[in-house]
């Protein structure tokens, strides 16, 4: 079952509404027998949109080339 997660939320200053992104997809390293890990990946990604002046908000997994959850988070 894939989760889904909304995000709604306001600004409490002037009541307009925010607009973000919703991603849903994988990361996957570009050469055969790579790997992506996760705690470095969301180092990375967490430093890239606080570099932007933007935040994350949700869930992330480890996955295999498949696709599939896997517990192995570096």
């Amino acid at each position: 079952m894939k989760k889904q997660m909304f995000i709604n939320y306001r600004r409490f200053k002037d009541n307009s509404e925010e607009k973000g992104v919703k991603l849903d997809g994988f990361v996957l390293p570009l050469e055969n027998g790579g790997e992506v890990g996760h705690n470095e990946f969301m180092d990375e990604f967490i430093d890239f949109l606080e570099s932007k002046g933007w935040c994350y908000t949700g869930s992330s997994q480890q996955i295999n080339e498949d696709g599939k959850a896997i517990d192995d988070i570096d």
